[in-house]
């Protein structure tokens, strides 16, 4: 997809917290218009003694799996001790990793399993499950931290291979109601001829974001006309299952997501001062 100066693609960014906000800051600082337009916003469990309960039995798990960037920020405050020697992490994809890596200082010296090497982006449960099956002897007792709500999938797959599963909920997934300044950033940028593209990095933000981008009739069906990116091929079937037909896969950063819109990779500082002149809200 060949795009003129006239006609970069303006850009949605639905991904929740500061991966979101910064990758919409990263997107600007590259000479695009971004919007941070977060599908959910990330709340504390009901429960939160729940989970400091499983912080406190760590050294019982022999894998502790982290299902997103999220459930790593949650459970590094709740770390007073060192992470136990026998238990490995297990990450769904190189953001859940590196949030890993920085954020558990304690766990410096822990083995971190990740598809293909920490080098793709979170590519959900099953490419996780790949990786995990590599591994020898198979853990036999595993947590997973997660959010409140979402699939079954691979803990299933751990029980089936006869696995012990605790499951700790780190946090609350609910929907996001965009702020007046989010829709008037929207509206204002729908008023010319930029394609829109939006990236979506899980496939429960599909339903939710086309939900509300229904409420402005216009915006739905520009949307739908426009450049879907996603990060593995669950979310890819969401988006084909609601419409859209140009659904194109990409890791959640600046050079592949430009790369997927068929743009240049070197942006000027003239791009960068004239395009990027939204906020986030």
């Amino acid at each position: 997809m060949k795009q003129d100066a006239d006609r970069l693609p303006y850009v949605l960014i639905t991904r929740p917290q500061a991966p979101g906000r910064i990758l919409t800051a990263q997107l600007r600082a590259a000479g695009m218009d971004a919007l941070w337009w977060p599908a959910f916003a990330l709340l504390p469990p009901d429960d939160p003694a729940a989970l400091r309960s499983s912080v406190e039995r760590l050294a019982l798990f022999d894998l502790v799996v982290f299902v997103s960037p999220a459930a790593v920020g949650a459970l590094a405050p709740l770390l007073n001790d060192a992470w136990p020697a026998r238990a490995a992490i297990a990450a769904v994809g190189a953001a859940t990793a590196r949030a890993a890596r920085r954020q558990l200082a304690q766990a410096a010296d822990a083995r971190i399993i990740c598809p293909d090497g920490e080098t793709t982006a979170d590519g959900g449960s099953e490419s996780l499950w790949e990786a995990i099956q590599q591994v020898l002897p198979a853990p036999r007792h595993v947590l997973i931290v997660r959010a409140q709500s979402g699939r079954r999938w691979l803990a299933d797959r751990l029980l089936e291979i006869g696995a012990k599963v605790e499951q700790a909920v780190a946090y609350r997934r609910v929907v996001h109601i965009p702020s007046a300044p989010q829709w008037a950033a929207l509206r204002a940028a729908m008023q010319g001829n930029a394609p829109l593209a939006a990236l979506f990095s899980s496939s429960e933000a599909v339903g939710v974001v086309g939900e509300t981008l229904e409420q402005e009739p216009p915006i739905a069906a520009r949307l739908l006309r426009g450049v879907a990116l996603c990060v593995h091929e669950r979310i890819e079937q969401a988006l084909r299952t609601r419409g859209l037909t140009d659904v194109r896969r990409c890791e959640p950063e600046v050079t592949s997501i430009r790369r997927a819109l068929g743009l240049p990779q070197d942006a000027t500082p003239r791009a960068i001062s004239d395009r990027a002149t939204t906020r986030s809200f």
